[in-house]
This record gives C-alpha cells, sequence and structure tokens, in this order.
C-alpha cells in the first residue's frame, strides 16, 4: 500500500511542465497583439500615405485641365486625347513624388498607380486617382509580427477625385493688398435706409448702397451675374483720400512700408488671411502704387488697352473671356483669347465701408472680392484711380463662402479653381 507521502510526491509529478504550456499560450496572445497593434497601425499608417499622394496627384489632374484651357471652350473639350493624356501624365507624376509605406510610389508598377479622367462631357471636369499597394498590382505592404499566423502581407489602397470647377463663381488665390469697401455702388442695386442689406456706411444721395457680403449672415447679398448680380460689374476704385465714398480704396501694409510698393503688390502675399483678421493700412503717402499696379498686370503705361491682358463676356449667363495683351509674360498666350491665366485677376479684402483716418489703422476682414484689374489712371483730374471688373465675392460667417473655406493664401491668378471633391472611404 502507497502511503501519503508516495501519493503526494506523484501529484507533484503530474504537475511538471504546465508553466511552460501557460508561457507559450500567453506569447501566442501576446503576439496576436503585438500583430494588431505594430500590423494594423503600419498599415493605416500606409493607407494615409496613399491618400495623400492620391490627393497629390488628383489636384495635379485637375490643374493640368486649367492650365491646357480646355475649360476656357467649355469642359466637353477636355474629353480630347490631348487634354486627357496630359491631365493623367501630370497626375502619376504628382502622386509618383510621395512615399507609401517607405516606397517611393514612382517605382511601383504602373497598375499600382491609375488616373481616371471624369464626367467629361459635364461641366466642371473631373479626374479620380488610385495609389494602391496590394498584392494584385504585386507590392502589398509586408507585415511582422502577423507573419507568425502565415498573413505575410495586407492590401493599401486610397482613391481622391478633383475637379476644376467652372462654375458661376471666379475665385483667384493671389491676394493683393489692397482694401476695398463692403459697399455695391451700382445704381440698380441702390436700396433705402430701412433696407436690411443696406450699408450705413455707404450713403449714396437719398440712398445707400447695399452690402457686398451681409456681415451677419455671411452670405453674398447680390450673387451671380450682372445685371441682377456682381459678376461681371465695373468698379472703379479711388484712392483713399477722395470724397467719391463709396469706392474707395486703401492699400494693407505687408513690409513695404512708404517704400516702393513693387514687390508687395507685384508679388502674392504669402501670409494666410482669415476672415476677421485685423490689417493695418499703409500710413501717410505711399510711394509708387501705380506704377506698381502697373507692374502687376504687365501694362506699358496707364489708361485702357496699353498692353495688358483685356477681358470681355459673352453668352448667356456672360462667361469671362480674357484675350492675352502684347505684354503677357508668357508669349504664347499674347493675343490668344479665351486664355486661363491672368496676373491681372488678384483677390482682395474687403471691408466694412467705414472712413478710414489717413494714417495707419487697423481694420477686419469681412469677406473677399475677386476682381480682374483693367487698367489704372494717375493724371488729374482722374487720379490714382483702379478700374476692375468684379468676378467673384466670398463672405464669411454660417454661410458657405463661393471661393473655398473663408482663408485664402498665396496662389496665382486663375479663371477656375482646383478641388477635391471626393475621397472615397475616408
Amino acid at each position: 500500500m502507497l502511503n501519503r507521502r508516495e501519493l503526494s510526491g506523484g501529484k507533484r509529478d503530474t504537475e511538471r511542465g504546465i508553466s511552460l504550456f501557460m508561457v507559450a499560450g500567453g506569447l501566442a496572445v501576446l503576439l496576436g497583439v503585438a500583430a494588431l497593434a505594430i500590423d494594423l497601425a503600419s498599415l493605416y499608417v500606409a493607407r494615409n500615405e496613399a491618400q495623400r499622394a492620391a490627393d497629390a496627384g488628383a489636384l495635379a489632374g485637375a490643374k493640368a485641365y486649367v492650365e491646357s484651357g480646355c475649360i476656357s471652350g467649355g469642359a466637353g473639350a477636355c474629353g480630347a486625347t490631348t487634354f486627357t493624356d496630359l491631365a493623367k501624365s501630370r497626375a502619376v507624376a504628382a502622386a509618383g513624388q510621395n512615399s507609401v509605406g517607405g516606397v517611393l510610389v514612382s517605382s511601383l508598377s504602373s497598375n499600382c498607380v491609375t488616373a481616371t479622367p471624369l464626367n467629361l462631357s459635364g461641366t466642371d471636369p473631373e479626374i479620380s486617382v488610385t495609389v494602391a499597394r496590394t498584392a494584385g498590382c504585386g507590392n502589398a505592404m509586408p507585415t511582422f509580427f502577423a507573419r507568425i499566423f502565415g498573413i505575410l502581407s495586407g492590401d493599401v489602397s486610397s482613391t481622391a477625385t478633383a475637379e476644376a470647377y467652372n462654375g458661376p463663381n471666379i475665385c483667384a488665390g493671389c491676394i493683393k493688398p489692397f482694401l476695398v469697401p463692403n459697399c455695391d455702388p451700382a445704381s440698380n442695386h441702390l436700396v433705402s435706409k430701412n433696407n436690411p442689406n443696406a450699408n450705413a456706411n455707404c450713403q449714396i444721395g437719398s440712398q445707400y448702397a447695399p452690402y457686398f457680403v451681409n456681415p451677419t449672415s455671411g452670405a453674398p447679398v447680390n450673387p451671380g451675374p450682372t445685371p441682377t448680380g456682381v459678376d461681371g460689374e465695373t468698379w472703379t476704385l479711388h484712392l483713399q483720400s477722395d470724397p467719391k465714398i463709396p469706392s474707395q480704396w486703401y492699400l494693407v501694409d505687408v513690409g513695404c512700408g512708404q517704400g516702393s510698393q513693387v514687390a508687395c503688390i507685384a508679388g502674392c502675399t504669402t501670409a494666410s488671411w482669415a476672415c476677421g483678421k485685423r490689417l493695418s493700412t499703409v500710413q501717410g503717402n505711399r510711394v509708387g502704387q501705380m506704377d506698381a499696379v502697373n507692374t502687376l498686370i504687365h501694362a506699358c503705361g496707364f489708361g485702357p488697352g496699353t498692353c495688358q491682358d483685356q477681358i470681355t463676356f459673352s453668352g448667356n449667363p456672360p462667361v469671362p473671356v480674357i484675350t492675352g495683351g502684347t505684354n503677357n509674360p508668357t508669349p504664347a498666350l499674347r493675343g490668344t483669347t479665351n486664355i486661363w491665366f491672368s496676373d491681372s485677376l488678384v483677390t482682395v479684402a474687403i471691408y466694412d465701408g467705414s472712413t478710414l483716418n489717413p494714417g495707419k489703422q487697423d481694420v477686419a476682414i469681412v469677406g473677399y472680392m475677386t476682381m480682374f484689374i483693367q487698367y489704372v489712371q494717375s493724371s488729374p483730374p482722374d487720379k490714382d484711380l483702379i478700374t476692375s471688373v468684379i468676378l467673384g465675392i466670398s463672405g464669411c460667417g454660417t454661410a458657405t463662402p463661393t471661393c473655398g473655406s473663408g482663408t485664402i493664401s498665396g496662389g496665382g491668378g486663375s479663371l477656375f479653381p482646383i478641388r477635391l471633391v471626393r475621397n472615397p472611404g475616408t
């Protein structure tokens, strides 16, 4: 008969090695968690990188539509092979400059990066770009800890679609250091003092100029083409000391101070100007501001028809048509009609319209105006005048502005903005 001591020793023998099984089981769980944490995180990062690459490619493709000029003659013209091939090559090239999972997109096989033109028979031509690292294109993302479970790779793919927006409103991203009043001076737009859109700062005789942008809602008051709207309306801006209010303009101090204004006016302001931002006007006399405007628009003199680009309107509703002047910096555009880019096309800030002191003063942005500068005059009796055509109003506030999110920064003057319209999967 076995004694108690022998029985207890046998029980211990049967439990030997149990710790090894527990460690092995815990290690499997640990590896699973590591696979989930590290491998999934790696795939998510790679997918975000693929999305950025697709975004860049789509925007580059849409910009190619604009730069090729196909949408100036109607978006349907962009369906020509010449334009679609250009848009696709630009899109693939731009996407290729990015990396996904440490691999340059340009080194991936051709079926990993695709660009597809869309909506070519519609109003706004689009292009869709897909960037992928998948097993199907032979370059899936490798895994690390998940390999122990037989999962050797994972697929990531992102798509972005951008369009060249050929709509009724026009935007430009190049800010010029001008402040213009929130007062629409068109005689057929004047209202009574009791009208909710009447700007008390902008009295003209017994009537008042309405706001360009309603300060409460942030919405453009008279959107759309003339005569009911402001798009296409000619507006001559006077020097701030001129009593012909409400068409006074002020120069914003963006670093040129009292010196030559050529660099500040002919170039683009690089800082972002957000709605509500306060801007300081230049104090006292300004040196060479009208010469600087002429430099901006490439005019060879003062007044109309002096070598600068010209703008006309065609169709119903009227569509702006720009013809390159003899001084256009791009020789191929000189004398060319329906050009897609002009330095005369600028964006300026709108302020409340009150009369400002001659000295330096801070005012707040209430909106933006895109306009085409036709010519300037700098001789008496009409001195320091800027004659322009209004092409679009963008407001601040709760209403959706026509030119984006309410913050504009440097760029170039183009009749057609580009924008991302869809990011599938985000």
